[in-house]
């Protein structure tokens, strides 16, 4: 019987979390031969590689491969599906673990439903060492096909909230755009909808743990925010794409990708300087989603935005001053 996993781990200066996360993939009570780890070293300055060698010392099934440049968390996850042997991907990140005897339960669910493409779980959210909160869905329990399940169920943007057919995903072409920042969200939504068969099981299987350097914290960095525009672009491909096979498939894409764009910029749009904000405005005009009226305003009068918002807000302090005032009188007279 050949491997059942390929867990696949992009790292990139992780020496002080990578440990946890192998020791969280050998306590699972897998044998050996059933899974191979694949760790793609992305050029880390720092031990990351002397660790995962070191581990390697004892374990025949973990494989390090490592990249000449940085090449970013989508080039090395590739890099890890085209050596892969497994009859299953996993991914997970090098700062992430899994839940205890999760992957068992996950064989077993994998051999119950043998031959489907994806198979989707819940997970922990970590904060430090603290769990927050358990993110699990009430999702659709049927096998179904993936431009069904986008209909009816919850969408996941990150790709290690799913165990993916290794076939499936090579025969389809299914890999991460390159040397970008956000190349989840499209990734995870390409793969779902060229399902033929996929499935929600409600087993919690990994842990995700929070910082507040990672990429996914977006502070007032300009290439983060250029990155959330150029996935926008590639969401917006995608549903071009599907409207000619499945309207209501694109309108929900569209749809669920259309809030989280517009929840993000709305959050981080004003850390960035009036430089950046015009630069961003400019350039990137034509693919600001045309729904949110917001950003439909700024997209279409940039120079009377910047005009009212250069105004406006040095006096927005004082005008929430004047108002707490106000509503304060006005609580103390009833």
């Amino acid at each position: 019987m050949g491997v059942f996993f390929s867990i696949i781990i992009p790292v990139y200066n992780g020496e002080q979390y990578i440990k946890n996360c192998l020791d969280s993939i050998y306590r699972q009570g897998l044998g050996d031969d059933d899974f191979e780890v694949i760790c793609v070293n992305d050029c880390s300055t720092d031990n990351t590689a002397q660790v995962i060698s070191e581990y390697g010392k004892f374990h025949q099934n973990i494989r390090l491969i490592n990249h000449e440049t940085n090449r970013r968390q989508g080039s090395a996850r590739n890099t890890g599906v085209k050596v892969a042997k497994g009859d299953y991907i996993l991914y997970i990140d090098a700062d992430d673990t899994f839940e205890s005897n999760a992957l068992p339960l996950l064989k077993k669910e994998l051999e119950k439903y043998e031959g489907i493409d994806i198979l989707k779980f819940d997970y922990f959210l970590v904060k430090d060492s603290a769990i927050k909160t358990c993110i699990a869905v009430s999702d659709n329990q049927d096998v179904m096909s993936g431009r069904e399940f986008l209909k009816r169920n919850s969408i996941p943007w990150v790709p290690w909230l799913c165990v993916y057919r290794r076939r499936f995903l090579v025969d389809n072409n299914l890999f991460f755009e390159e040397n970008v920042l956000f190349e989840d969200a499209d990734y995870v939504i390409d793969c779902i909808r060229r399902a033929v068969s996929i499935k929600y099981v409600p087993i919690i299987v990994y842990r995700y743990r929070v910082y507040d350097t990672q990429t996914s914290q977006i502070g007032a960095d300009i290439n983060k925010v250029v990155g959330l525009f150029e996935l926008n672009e590639r969401i917006k491909s995608l549903c071009l794409d599907e409207k000619e096979r499945d309207y209501g498939v694109a309108m929900v894409i569209n749809a669920h990708y259309e809030f989280r764009f517009k929840s993000i910029i709305r959050r981080y749009w004003w850390r960035l300087s009036y430089k950046d904000r015009k630069e961003l405005l400019v350039t990137y005009k034509p693919m600001l989603p045309c729904k949110d009226k917001l950003v439909s305003f700024i997209g279409r009068y940039p120079r009377l935005f910047f005009m009212v918002s250069t105004i406006v807000k040095p006096l927005l302090p004082g005008l929430r001053y004047v108002y707490l005032k106000i509503k304060d009188r006005k609580s103390s007279l009833l």
